[in-house]
């Protein structure tokens, strides 16, 4: 069922964002910062997307409530993307609410991973899921942070630029993860 769930709904952010690329290659939308910083966190969001679908094909258990842990994750990353507004190309993306869409991927990775840590036995598998654990806890702690200097500041141009360094971090580290992951199975 995730094999059909997960590329449906990449393939309706990817269709909302060729009507973008299409608008810009007519120039009915001016190519702009800001349409630059969108682009960039729709590829991010992307990527982070097939890290996500990669961590649950190589899950060794699947319990039912993963099941609605991949729903959280599914309408999490299409409001993600739907508060980054690829289509208007005068505001910045809401910064806030895709910061946390992120909290939230961490905090429910967070549970599931923590649930494996603590009821694996001593090994490399539960080694493994220290580090994930490790990692969600770090990026929880810097993402919330941020997320309370976004709410307070108002400077959305240089919230919007580290959102992209912040979110690049997590989702290359991810990747790197979810590779790692690869190797256990």
């Amino acid at each position: 069922m995730l094999g059909l769930i997960y590329p449906a709904v990449l393939g309706t952010i990817l269709y909302q964002l060729v009507f973008t690329i299409a608008h810009v290659l007519r120039e009915q939308y001016p190519l702009s910062a800001i349409i630059w910083i969108k682009w960039t966190l729709v590829v991010i969001s992307v990527g982070f997307y097939v890290c996500d679908y990669l961590y649950i094909v190589f899950t060794k258990r699947y319990y039912w409530w993963s099941f609605l842990c991949d729903v959280v994750f599914l309408v999490g990353l299409y409001a993600a993307i739907i508060a980054i507004d690829v289509d208007n190309p005068r505001n910045l993306p809401h910064n806030k609410i895709v910061l946390l869409c992120y909290l939230v991927f961490l905090l429910v990775y967070l549970l599931w991973d923590g649930y494996e840590f603590l009821t694996l036995p001593r090994g490399h598998e539960r080694n493994f899921y220290r580090s994930l654990v490790s990692w969600e806890l770090l990026w929880l702690f810097v993402i919330g942070i941020f997320e309370i200097v976004a709410l307070l500041g108002n400077n959305h141009f240089m919230v919007s630029v580290l959102t992209i360094v912040i979110l690049s971090v997590v989702t290359i580290w991810f990747g790197l993860l979810v590779s790692r992951m690869r190797k256990l199975i």
